[in-house]
């Protein structure tokens, strides 16, 4: 049975590890996700460096990074120092978390889509009509995204699940 379990948890982590290297982050972090995702208790930091050998840097390194992604969150023990990790679990907070990745990206490109309008404003070359073309192909695609999210982060996940089902 232990073995099974351990299998399990190497599945998750496994896969934890996978997302972690197509974000470009390191491997660590997606043990570390692996681990916080199925521990039945919160976890310190000593925990997390006992449980996979990084070093304490390493460890809070990276559990700051899951926390910033929104995947984890540190909580205090009522009478103990230090605090500890969970992950977050709850549907809603993720999918915030994921759309306010997908926010951030969309803000830098159309900021950089701006100023590449307003430097291509003087330039009247074939290669800057392709270019203009480019940026509002790009530009329409990402407002579109833009208003996709605000459409879905109208509904509680469950309700647009229902919405969608029931249109589709």
């Amino acid at each position: 049975m232990n073995r099974d379990i351990e299998e399990i948890r190497r599945y998750i982590t496994d896969a934890c590890v996978q997302i972690a290297r197509m974000r470009g982050y390191s491997d660590a972090l997606g043990v570390l996700r692996g681990i916080l995702m199925l521990s039945e208790t919160p976890l310190s930091l000593d925990d997390l460096v006992e449980l996979t050998g990084y070093s304490k840097s390493t460890v809070s390194t990276n559990m700051s990074i899951l926390e910033g992604l929104g995947v984890a969150k540190r909580v205090i023990t009522p009478g103990e120092k230090r605090y500890r990790y969970i992950p977050v679990t709850d549907t809603d907070m993720l999918r915030n978390a994921m759309m306010n990745h997908v926010r951030r990206e969309i803000s830098t490109l159309m900021s950089a889509l701006d100023r590449a309008e307003k430097a291509l404003s003087c330039a009247d070359s074939p290669e800057a009509g392709q270019i203009r073309e480019r940026i509002n192909g790009i530009r329409n695609f990402y407002s579109k995204t833009d208003r996709l999210l605000n459409l879905i982060q109208k509904y509680d996940v469950d309700r647009l699940i229902e919405i969608l089902e029931r249109s589709g």
